[in-house]
């Protein structure tokens, strides 16, 4: 018979006392066991069903399961740590059990305060990021009931990096610990939450039990303090919160010291920059200076002044004017007014055009490889032209005289891809990964020897990232490097609805009047002129399809077409219909022949079979590029159906 004191006794120990039957379920709880424990259990109701699942809770069942006694750790559905023991009832009495619930973990406010403090004075003496954080898991394994402290930093677009380890001298370190547990590393830092994981192997046979805490800052997780226990032994609530806290202090320092460094790194940038920005700016304003300078002196005098001075005081002005686009394009970047104004743009002609510019520049030999088939992408196509400028200027400046450049059009997966390659002096590996950074510089190419602000680079990785695309690079020092520019194509569909251009050049107006209606109406763009240069000039813009030259121009006319035909930049032959009664003495054999005075189904059948044989081309070289590059794939490569 109990005395009618007892429930008033049972409060007063900070043990809660539950009774289980031999299968596992209540039978009875003291009636201040909630308030003790935080579980809610009912008569009924089985004990394992209010524990997390993990060692603890499977080494109690195992206990009951086989009626012997027990101590250890467990952790409640509201995940609390509290220790708990098991003792068997006495013989002769009814089976089951006594359990002992009391509150467990390191849940002294007095003794967190003083962890804190010392981790605030042991990471407030540094602002190195490796430093703060090796002070920090020192001072945790120090001050807490913990075994051994980790701390982990991410980088944007990097994986977690192990910074800092309480015992990494020790032989049961383990060097896996992220690819273990990457799910709940990553949990951690997606949710902004501390996680609880077993650490299988280490410290026995069993393992340990472990907190990811997440280093948080206003921003982004930067990191977790990752910390272990010893077998059995769980993290309670109020502990994961109070080395939140702890967390939180790390997070802010290690923030600070990023910052720091940031900041250094900004300054010694700038000062760079300064000096960079100082050095170009003189370079074309000193003679400038001078030119001017002659020039007035000789007019002052009634002199003539040269022309040479002129061209000289021009080329100094376009310098500085290039810079100073340069230094508007990187602002108008900042603040995301770089505007686009994109249409479908011929690919093989805009780079043929560019590197003809370049061919009668300088001296140097450039190889231009494009595909037969055109390559359509929507673009800018002053801004792209502004990226191929500095990719071949890059590659002219950094390649020894007479070397050449190759350039290659490449169309691939939906893609289309410009190739820059040089033999000059390489890019350092270690440089390649901030080549694209504004105002950056490769170590080995000094602003005294290559001119230059180091924005061409950042200006047009931005451009293409713009367009869709992408910019990348692949070199070797001292043996060249490739540049690759990658720009979405245009679809199929899409550049069938593109019109076919046709220039027209014909002496009579009425005939060329008949042969843009006729062209028209079947969905032709045409470009007509009485001067050949002048209809050149216009089509100079995007690629022209086909020409359709009247055979009965005037020699001099014909004469002055066909020299400038042949010198206008053009990545594929252009093909040719005349348009006359017999084919001339200096018609080339492969000039298609149609009748005039233009009748409307001759005309178009003889431009219709034309484009269709070229179309027909470059199918055939497209196949035939295809299965070389398909011979130069290995065999187990290969999925045949």
């Amino acid at each position: 018979m109990l005395p009618p004191d007892f429930q008033d006794i049972l409060a007063c120990v900070p043990q809660a006392v539950v009774r289980l039957g031999a299968d596992l379920r209540v039978e009875w709880v003291e009636p201040d066991f909630t308030a003790k424990t935080g579980m809610c259990l009912q008569v009924g109701e089985g004990v394992l069903s209010a524990l997390e699942g993990g060692w603890g809770r499977d080494a109690l069942e195992h206990a009951l399961r086989e009626g012997r006694g027990h101590s250890g750790h467990v952790i409640t559905s509201g995940l609390k740590q509290v220790r708990v023991q098991a003792r068997p009832g006495r013989q002769g009495a009814a089976p089951g059990t006594w359990l002992f619930f009391e509150p467990s973990g390191a849940d002294d406010d007095v003794a967190f305060a003083q962890a804190l403090q010392e981790i605030a004075r042991e990471v407030g003496e540094t602002l190195d990021v490796d430093s703060v954080c090796k002070a920090a898991v020192l001072a945790v394994v120090r001050c807490a009931q913990v075994r051994r402290a980790e701390v982990y930093l991410s980088e944007e677009g990097l994986p977690l990096r192990r910074v800092a380890v309480s015992d990494l001298a020790s032989a049961d370190s383990p060097e896996n610990a992220l690819e273990n547990h990457a799910d709940s590393f990553e949990a951690a830092l997606i949710t902004r939450q501390p996680q609880i994981g077993v650490q299988r192997g280490y410290g026995d046979a069993v393992g340990s039990i472990f907190a990811a805490v997440p280093l948080l800052s206003q921003k982004r997780a930067l990191g977790l303090l990752v910390l272990y226990k010893e077998q059995g032994t769980s993290f309670s609530l109020r502990e994961l919160d109070l080395w939140s806290a702890a967390a939180g202090q790390v997070a802010v320092t290690v923030e600070n010291a990023r910052l720091l460094r940031e900041a250094q790194a900004a300054l010694r940038v700038r000062e760079e920059f300064m000096s960079i920005a100082s050095h170009e700016l003189k370079t074309p304003l000193t003679p400038l200076k001078l030119t001017l300078y002659s020039m007035e002196r000789r007019i002052a005098q009634g002199q003539p002044v040269e022309l040479s001075s002129i061209i000289k005081s021009k080329r100094q002005v376009e310098r500085l004017a290039g810079l100073v686009n340069d230094l508007l394009d990187v602002s108008r970047l900042e603040l995301g007014r770089l505007s686009l104004q994109p249409a479908p743009l011929e690919v093989g002609h805009l780079v043929a055009e560019v590197v003809d510019q370049f061919r009668h520049a300088f001296e140097r030999p450039f190889n231009l490889t494009v595909p037969r088939e055109r390559v359509w992408v929507q673009g800018d196509r002053d801004r792209l032209e502004q990226v191929l400028v500095n990719l071949l200027e890059n590659a002219h400046k950094y390649s020894p005289t007479g070397e050449p450049i190759a350039v290659e059009v490449e169309a691939v997966a939906g893609q289309a891809r410009i190739h820059v390659k040089d033999r000059g002096i390489g890019i350092p590996a270690s440089d390649q990964t901030r080549l694209f950074q504004r105002f950056y510089r490769a170590g080995n190419s000094s602003h005294r020897h290559f001119g230059g602000l180091g924005l061409g680079l950042f200006i047009s990785h931005s451009i293409a990232r713009l367009h869709g695309g992408s910019m990348s690079v692949t070199s070797a020092e001292g043996e060249g490097s490739t540049f690759s520019l990658g720009l979405p194509r245009m679809t199929a569909s899409e550049v069938r609805r593109l019109p076919r251009r046709v220039l027209l050049l014909d002496e009579d107006p009425a005939q060329e009047q008949v042969a843009e209606r006729v062209l028209r109406a079947e969905g032709f763009e045409v470009l007509t002129a009485h001067d050949g240069v002048e209809a050149l000039r216009r089509a100079s813009f995007l690629p022209v399809d086909l020409v359709l030259l009247s055979a009965s121009a005037p020699p001099t006319q014909l004469g002055i077409f066909l020299a400038a035909f042949s010198e206008l930049p053009r990545a594929r032959p252009i093909p040719i219909v005349l348009a006359g009664a017999t084919r001339p003495a200096w018609a080339h054999p492969d000039f298609s022949l149609c009748s005039r005075p233009y009748r409307e189904p001759e005309l178009l059948g003889a431009v219709r079979a034309t484009l269709s044989l070229l179309e027909d081309r470059a199918r055939a070289e497209a196949r035939a590029a295809s299965m070389k590059h398909l011979e130069r794939v290995p065999g187990d490569a290969l999925m045949l159906p």
